[in-house]
């Protein structure tokens, strides 16, 4: 473990390294505004287009004009196969909406909510560095972070979220969850779909290191939700739009 890692795993706990709930949208970017975490995610970034460059892992972005038409903030719902993917995603990203782009991750998968395990606190300090990762609820209520993901995109911080809820083990798209609908509706933004393919050859489950291969991240023209309209209608209509983006991958 490098120096400046093993040290953090050995300092005190902030609310989103180590609590039994979810950390709200003050936390969040009091931690993404910290010294260390800047210049950690500085060198982790450099390095990780090292690692790119040694393990031949390429990819082709398409439909960016989707992004470069649209105000910020955005929520971007993204299919899901592997963790290489929210990397993928925002360096494919605009540097311009990138610096204040998040990412949903799990909490109950990330956080060290035992106070247990400074591995998880590592993992948790790393992923918030590199990619503004932050910590969701996704096995008991959702209410607490749909409101912060709100709280963030009134800030001014467009949010990565995969509505599935977990990775497919197959690449098979699984039914969008309806959170996404009440973040939309509620915020006013628009929904950039996203479908992401190849993270599944590039870093199956369970590997740490990128085997060589090519992925593909795709963009979709911004859906809004329709005054008259319903969460499920909302939904079927964001999730159609990553799966046909699928069709022509």
């Amino acid at each position: 473990m490098p120096l400046h890692l093993l040290r953090f795993s050995h300092t005190p706990m902030t609310s989103q390294e180590h609590s039994k709930s979810p950390p709200n949208a003050d936390e969040i970017l009091q931690q993404f505004s910290t010294p260390l975490l800047r210049c950690c995610r500085v060198v982790l970034l450099s390095q990780l287009r090292v690692v790119k460059w040694i393990s031949r892992v390429n990819w082709t972005v398409h439909g960016i004009e989707n992004l470069l038409d649209s105000e910020t903030p955005l929520i971007f719902a993204s299919n899901h196969q592997s963790h290489v993917d929210t990397h993928v995603i925002l360096d494919s990203i605009p540097k311009s909406i990138r610096r204040q782009t998040a990412v949903a991750a799990a909490f109950d998968h990330f956080a060290d909510i035992d106070g247990t395990s400074p591995r998880k606190r590592v993992l948790q300090f790393v992923v918030a560095s590199v990619w503004h990762a932050f910590g969701i609820e996704r096995v008991s209520s959702p209410i607490r972070s749909i409101r912060t993901m709100n709280d963030l995109i009134d800030m001014g911080w467009s949010i990565v979220i995969y509505p599935e809820g977990t990775r497919s083990r197959s690449g098979t798209i699984a039914t969008f969850k309806p959170g996404l609908a009440v973040i939309a509706k509620k915020s006013g933004r628009p929904v950039i779909p996203v479908h992401i393919q190849g993270g599944l050859q590039v870093l199956p489950e369970a590997t740490y290191v990128p085997k060589r291969g090519q992925m593909r991240v795709s963009f979709g023209m911004p859906i809004h939700f329709h005054q008259n309209e319903s969460s499920k209608e909302f939904m079927a209509r964001v999730e159609d739009s990553v799966r046909d983006m699928a069709k022509t991958a």
